[in-house]
């Protein structure tokens, strides 16, 4: 018998404690999946957990973890469970006959693009849910059109709905990066550069955090005012497309280092060309690629919760599409 290491088993204690919140039941089911590092480890076990027929699961090499590693533990844990003859795990392919016998396919990072291509081999029952909320719909991710013209059901998740309040966590998540910058966020002076709701939650984060002031704004004038008192700019700008520092940058380094050579960035959404600031000796948090419209750290960043909590919540748009029946999580796409 395989037994589980405490991560392991504090996540299959909050799987099923949002199982049964979200009463999700996949009986019957055949699922096309994910399996990632980290907390996304758990994706195919959840699925596997709510009693689905089978789950096929891609995953492969990338910076954050070897596929067939990926593979190993998440078989591992579902032997652990008693579920490893539910699964299957492609590592490095795809199968098109797993994309044929599915019921359910997951908007997840390893299936994507769901393109007019991929759409080729899905049967007309299938449904997909974008595993989070439809307004946040990336061409990139997910053809919809491709989608309609098969009568593919597609559906987000309503994040911040009362029995699970996810999206309430991009506060936490914001306070969380500013933490690991270095930054105390208590009496602090913190400029947002956002206008939309991520900026919303991530500035009442900050004042409950203890801030001093919170300045939230994507005019570049006001942000040069305000710029000299600020102890870092938290960049979290879900639609801009454009860089926002360099030659062609909305914000110029030049004034930033006359205006205040101390200045922080931390970010979350945003193009942020990390090695150019580093070569001008601007600080940022974290020190990876930002790109536009993806988060620079998911949820799975805080722990366990957040990121299952949404992932249970994904698959219960996918049942009630799947069923038929009504559900506030769902956020209706395609029909």
């Amino acid at each position: 018998m395989v037994s589980l290491n405490i991560r392991h088993l504090r996540a299959i204690k909050i799987i099923e404690k949002n199982l049964k919140l979200q009463n999700l039941n996949l009986s019957g089911l055949t699922i096309l999946t994910e399996v990632g590092s980290n907390n996304y480890l758990y994706t195919p076990i959840i699925a596997a957990l709510a009693n689905a027929k089978h789950v096929y699961a891609w995953t492969r090499d990338t910076v954050y973890g070897k596929g067939e590693v990926i593979k190993k533990e998440c078989l591992e844990i579902a032997k652990a469970l008693g579920i490893s003859g539910k699964l299957t795990v492609e590592v490095n392919s795809t199968s098109a006959d797993h994309i044929r016998t599915a019921d359910i396919i997951t908007n997840s990072g390893f299936l994507r693009p769901i393109n007019a291509k991929f759409l080729e081999a899905v049967n007309e029952k299938c449904v997909i849910p974008l595993m989070y909320e439809a307004w946040e719909v990336r061409a990139s991710d997910i053809e919809i059109e491709a989608c309609k013209q098969k009568n593919i059901r597609v559906a987000g998740t309503w994040e911040n709905h009362p029995s699970i309040r996810v999206f309430d966590s991009v506060g936490q998540l914001s306070v969380k990066l500013a933490h690991d910058a270095g930054f105390e966020v208590v009496q602090n002076n913190i400029i947002i550069w956002s206008d939309d709701h991520f900026g919303e939650i991530a500035h009442r984060a900050f004042i409950d955090a203890g801030a001093s002031s919170v300045i939230s704004t994507v005019d570049v004038d006001e942000f040069y005012d305000n710029v000299g008192q600020a102890d870092f700019v938290y960049i979290c700008d879900y639609d801009e497309t454009r860089p926002i520092f360099g030659s062609k940058g909305l914000i110029s380094i030049e004034k930033i280092k006359k205006l205040n050579n101390a200045l922080g960035v931390v970010h979350l959404y945003g193009d942020i060309d990390v090695e150019f600031l580093k070569s001008n000796d601007i600080f940022v948090h974290p020190q990876k690629r930002g790109r536009p419209s993806v988060m620079t750290e998911s949820l799975a960043y805080l722990g366990p919760q957040p990121a299952i909590a949404l992932q249970v919540a994904g698959f219960k748009v996918a049942e009630s599409m799947c069923k038929n029946e009504a559900n506030e999580l769902v956020q209706r796409l395609t029909y």
